[in-house]
């Protein structure tokens, strides 16, 4: 277990933070004394990212700020940071400062881009998506999800780990490059405009089926006692056979046949669980 110190704000570094403290590590906030504009702007989702509220706030624009820090990270493991390029330096509480304190540090940076630029520039999701040529792929899923943001968070965490399996090292995570983790071709299918991969409505709720490939589709049909179905699907068909029943029971029916069918949730249910286990 790692002990993690976080100087991170808003969406990616918290989240990284969080994902740290699911997988084990001890995370460790230190906020600023003019807080995060998270808190105020979308207090839910600010709760939901720090579900412990305890945070110390260290003032790195001053001299005992800037000692305390340095006295944590004598002993820490991990620092996550994300201020504009420089500005570590110029309080010099930068990487070469701190890791001369503690060589075994390991010292991520969440930063907006690699060039120069624009890194030195405020940004934000949108024009990290923007930048990366993915606004089009992801319209209109970038107005709910923010992708670079939460890209970026996941590659902070896998940085923070490989930085411990080194020993120390300093490593910078741009946003505008991690949503390329979702830059792949589109996939045939998945849009939700065959019948095999859709959405529809129940006599109570709503049902995802995701029958893509035939075999799945072939069982679908046959369990469902359509067999013609199999060479032609017709959306309108499936529509009305879904409004039978409710969601809950088609969910149940779709597991004894071996069928990917999900009820669908109305909200994702509390906390960040982790999401794998060790067997």
């Amino acid at each position: 277990m790692a002990r993690v110190l976080d100087l991170t704000r808003l969406l990616p570094g918290p989240l990284c933070a969080r994902v740290l403290a699911a997988m084990g590590h001890e995370v460790r906030r230190l906020a600023a004394p003019a807080g995060d504009w998270l808190e105020a702007f979308a207090p839910e989702t600010f709760a939901w990212l720090h579900p412990d509220a305890d945070a110390e706030v260290v003032d790195l624009k001053s001299e005992p700020g800037r000692a305390r820090l340095r006295l944590l990270v004598a002993a820490a493991d991990v620092l996550l940071e994300n201020h504009l390029p420089g500005r570590m330096d110029a309080w010099q509480v930068g990487p070469q400062a701190l890791r001369a304190l503690n060589p075994r540090l390991v010292y991520v940076r969440i930063a907006g881009s690699r060039a120069p630029e624009p890194a030195a520039q405020p940004g934000h999701d949108l024009t990290y998506l923007a930048a990366a040529g993915l606004l089009g792929t992801l319209d209109p899923a970038w107005r709910a999800l923010p992708l670079a943001d939460v890209c970026g968070a996941f590659w902070a965490a896998l940085a923070v780990e490989r930085g411990l399996r080194l020993g120390g090292g300093v490593f910078e995570v741009y946003l505008e490059e991690a949503a390329h983790a979702a830059a792949f071709p589109p996939i045939p299918g998945l849009d939700g405009s065959g019948a095999r991969y859709a959405v529809y409505a129940c006599r109570e709720g709503a049902i995802a089926l995701a029958a893509l490939e035939p075999h799945l589709w072939e069982r679908f049909c046959t369990a469902a006692d359509r067999p013609h179905w199999i060479a032609r699907a017709d959306r309108h068909q499936l529509a009305e056979l879904f409004r039978e029943r409710t969601a809950e029971a088609w969910e149940a029916w779709g597991w004894r046949h071996g069928i990917p069918l999900r009820a669908v949730q109305a909200r994702p249910s509390a906390g960040l669980p982790l999401p794998w286990r060790m067997a």
